[in-house]
């Protein structure tokens, strides 16, 4: 996938973009406040029709205009796309592709993988970061995911109202439990598949980005028993419950659910050691990295085509050396990515296309 033009109008502080992206790597240096982040912020909103800062369009339209514009142009499987958003403060939001409007689930749409500071934590950070890591790229990657999990989140919001109005001895209760259970587990299933993909992915990946000789595993951590080598549908459905069974009492009395994918985990191993616990703060970094860049390939392995690579202000969290080793990694990559920065060290020994970011302006800069 490649983003050839983009256009940003009345977007926070970017009143008037129009951009033409370099093939490989783009970087956008300047800094703080200038608008670096802003321009991915509005690639990430026209992917995935959301931004990663805010949950209100109305913050996102520049201060004394009535709409904000997003367009662009891009190559997907050697086929020519656009894709346009709008949002009105009096008409909501719109979104079209090749001029039709459409849904943000469309199979056309822009693909992004989305690397900030934040990410940097996913390995000691709360177990809600990693679930909804697992939850972006699935349902980036699967209709069929995304289905599932709403559907999951549904039934979870009914159990739960059942548990805290008491009326789990009727007949209702146990016909939501089975769909509970089926749905969690369909849900679960996909998950413990994509996380084997992940594992086998990161292995190679984080022995290259390291240089060190430490070896990486992932494994997906249900909430529940499973007393079986093997993982299929029927088998998690018969733990899982097992296990609401088992827990019933405490669940009555602390009247939510007790168990299900919403409180499942992703567990980084380094050297057969929980790296939450025992690697250090820049192994820790390390696999997050490495996480960030399994996702990439992941997206080629199953769809076929890399995604977008957006990396927000990741550089100046990372020491030197893994600083060099992350810019050396992308320069040759196969992928078309968007880095911002607020030092320009190493960055002019970088090919690609560079901006210096100045007030919602871009503005070339060419290295000799």
């Amino acid at each position: 996938m490649q983003l050839q033009t983009l256009q940003i109008r009345n977007f926070r502080n970017l009143v008037n973009i129009d951009y033409q992206a370099g093939s490989s790597l783009n970087v956008l240096v300047g800094n703080n406040a200038q608008g670096k982040t802003n321009f991915l912020e509005a690639i990430y909103l026209l992917s995935t029709g959301k931004s990663f800062r805010t949950a209100l369009d109305e913050d996102l339209i520049q201060y004394n205009a009535g709409q904000y514009k997003i367009y662009s142009q891009y190559q997907m499987k050697e086929r020519k796309l656009s894709s346009l958003l709008y949002y009105k403060r009096a008409g909501g939001k719109s979104f079209f592709i090749n001029n039709k409007e459409a849904p943000f689930t469309h199979s056309d749409r822009l693909r992004v993988v989305l690397f900030h500071p934040d990410d940097l934590f996913l390995v000691k950070g709360p177990p809600s970061g990693r679930r909804a890591f697992l939850d972006f790229v699935l349902r980036q990657l699967s209709l069929e995911y995304q289905f599932y999990l709403e559907n999951y989140n549904k039934i979870l919001r009914k159990r739960n109202f059942y548990l805290k109005n008491e009326q789990t001895k009727s007949k209702s209760f146990s016909i939501i439990n089975e769909v509970f259970v089926e749905q969690a587990s369909r849900v679960m299933m996909q998950r413990i598949q994509f996380t084997s993909i992940l594992d086998e992915i990161c292995g190679p990946l984080y022995r290259a980005f390291s240089q060190e000789k430490n070896h990486l595993r992932i494994r997906y951590a249900i909430s529940f028993p499973v007393k079986s080598d093997k993982i299929n549908l029927d088998i998690l459905q018969n733990a899982m419950m097992d296990d609401i069974k088992n827990r019933q009492e405490k669940e009555r009395t602390r009247k939510t659910s007790l168990v299900g994918p919403h409180l499942d985990d992703l567990h980084f191993y380094q050297d057969d050691r929980l790296a939450r616990i025992y690697a250090s703060q820049g192994q820790q970094r390390n696999i997050a990295v490495t996480l960030k860049l399994a996702e990439l390939h992941s997206y080629k392995r199953i769809g076929g085509e890399y995604p977008l690579f957006l990396l927000d202000e990741v550089l100046a969290e990372l020491d030197k050396k893994r600083r060099t080793l992350l810019l050396e990694y992308l320069k040759d990559a196969a992928f078309q990515t968007f880095l911002t920065s607020v030092a320009w060290e190493g960055i002019d020994q970088l090919p690609g296309t560079v901006f210096a970011v100045q007030e919602g302006n871009l503005i070339r800069r060419e290295f000799s």
